[in-house]
């Protein structure tokens, strides 16, 4: 199960290469693939689907606004400081997301285990 601590431990990783402006080297690019590759994995996770597919994004419970741009833009800057703030940012909000939507459905199973009784 991937939690917050799976991605803090990348973020270490890759924040020194950050400040020496080295997201470029091959070191970055293995951490920043790391990176994205659990973020993926991540997505699948809480909204429990075998593969995660862009094409059925509207079909998932936890995505965030704008998410099909963010995607997008993330794939096309993986590499740059601001691609990978992205990808930051976008964890931040699914782990959020997450507690919220796994509160949710706890609240609504308790209600239809109290109105079967």
């Amino acid at each position: 199960m991937i939690q917050k601590e799976n991605f803090l431990e990348l973020e270490t990783k890759i924040e020194p290469l950050v400040k020496q402006k080295k997201l470029k080297s091959n070191e970055a690019k293995q951490l920043l693939d790391q990176y994205y590759t659990l973020m993926i994995h991540y997505l699948e996770q809480i909204n429990q689907i075998e593969y995660f597919d862009i094409n059925k994004i509207e079909e998932y419970p936890i995505i965030p606004m704008n998410f099909i741009e963010r995607y997008h833009y993330i794939n096309e800057r993986k590499y740059h400081f601001m691609g990978y703030r992205q990808m930051v940012t976008l964890i931040n909000e699914l782990i959020k997301m997450n507690a919220r939507y796994q509160l949710k459905r706890k609240r609504e199973a308790k209600l239809n285990n109290d109105n079967q009784k």
